[in-house]
Parts: C-alpha cells; sequence; structure tokens
C-alpha cells in the first residue's frame, strides 16, 4: 500500500490548487508538513495557471492499493 500527501493551496485568485507527494513516510508529522507547505508558499516553487500560492487549506494523507486483473483479448 502506497501513501500520498495531498496538499491544498489557494492561489492569488481564491482557486484551489493540489500538489500531490507520492511515497511519503509514514512518520510524516504535522509540523512537517505545515513547514514544507509554509516553504512552497514563501519560494514559489509552484504556481497555479492563475498565479501565486498564497495560502494553505488543507492536507491529507492517503492510502492506496492497487489490483491487477488479468484481461483477454
Amino acid at each position: 500500500m502506497e501513501k500520498k500527501l495531498v496538499m491544498t493551496f489557494k492561489d492569488e485568485t481564491e482557486n484551489k490548487f493540489n500538489l500531490t507527494v507520492n511515497s511519503v513516510k509514514d512518520s510524516i508529522s504535522p509540523t512537517e508538513i505545515n513547514n514544507i507547505m509554509d516553504y512552497i508558499i514563501s519560494t514559489e516553487i509552484f504556481k497555479s495557471k492563475n498565479g501565486k500560492l498564497v495560502s494553505k487549506t488543507s492536507a491529507v494523507t492517503v492510502d492506496t492499493s492497487a489490483t491487477e486483473h488479468p484481461v483477454g483479448n
């Protein structure tokens, strides 16, 4: 099972922008998440189609699993 971190920000026009990080460690803390989100905003390393990211909205970790199903021709 893989763990993903989905961080949601608001941009300059108040639109939501999601940033997903794959393979997040199980022990990631709320402090670490807040710190990286603050860093992303302050350095402006990501922008939405509407401009720079200006605030944090939410962050969630998502556990995912995949099941492969055989298919015939």
